[in-house]
């Protein structure tokens, strides 16, 4: 029995730490601070190597300084991420990056966001050179923490409107839609069956 505990616990730990690594992933954490966020992200070094040297084709990654590396990185990230809060724009400021032998690690301040969030439009399509990534971001907002998953299925973008203090879909828009279509078949048939046929007489 001890065994068998002792093997499931070595799988769970290496699991996660696959997890953590995974280069077909990435993890945005955005903390509301007040009157600003503070954005967490975290990657697979490797899956960043990618996304660099696919970004930057007349750069050698692997031989440039690390504080050239950590400027591209930077750039980059930047470059790929674009965030609206109340259709306001809300941008990523200054920041630091920690470069790791398998997670790099980086920390933003953003710019002033609303005091109140109603809706959010999101799209980072930061490392979608690399086949199948996703990137998962969270929120966490006075004391609520809600997250969605970008990938090429959504191309890396959503939008979610907010109900207390959680992203949801906005069923509004989808609903109204849905209805407009459902409202177009009755007034064809209707005009099908009573409406003069059109067809030219001979």
């Amino acid at each position: 029995m001890k065994k068998i505990l002792l093997i499931t616990a070595l799988f769970l730990l290496n699991f996660k730490l696959a997890e953590a690594h995974n280069p077909l992933s990435a993890m945005y954490y955005l903390e509301v601070k007040g009157d600003f966020g503070i954005l967490n992200i975290s990657l697979s070094q490797a899956g960043l190597d990618q996304a660099l040297i696919a970004s930057f084709p007349n750069k050698d990654i692997s031989k440039i300084s690390n504080e050239e590396y950590k400027k591209l990185a930077v750039a980059y990230i930047k470059d790929h991420f674009q965030l609206a809060v109340n259709n306001e724009d809300v941008n990523i400021l200054n920041g630091g990056i920690k470069l790791g032998n398998h997670q790099t690690d980086l920390k933003f301040i953003t710019s002033v966001v609303p005091k109140s969030f109603k809706s959010i439009d999101l799209k980072i399509d930061a490392f979608k050179e690399n086949d199948h990534h996703q990137t998962i971001f969270s929120l966490l907002l006075n004391g609520e923490t809600s997250k969605v998953v970008l990938s090429d299925s959504n191309d890396y973008t959503t939008s979610k409107v907010f109900k207390n203090n959680l992203m949801i879909t906005d069923n509004q828009k989808f609903n109204a839609n849905y209805l407009w279509f459902i409202a177009v078949i009755p007034v064809v048939v209707f005009g099908r069956k009573f409406l003069p046929s059109s067809k030219s007489i001979t």
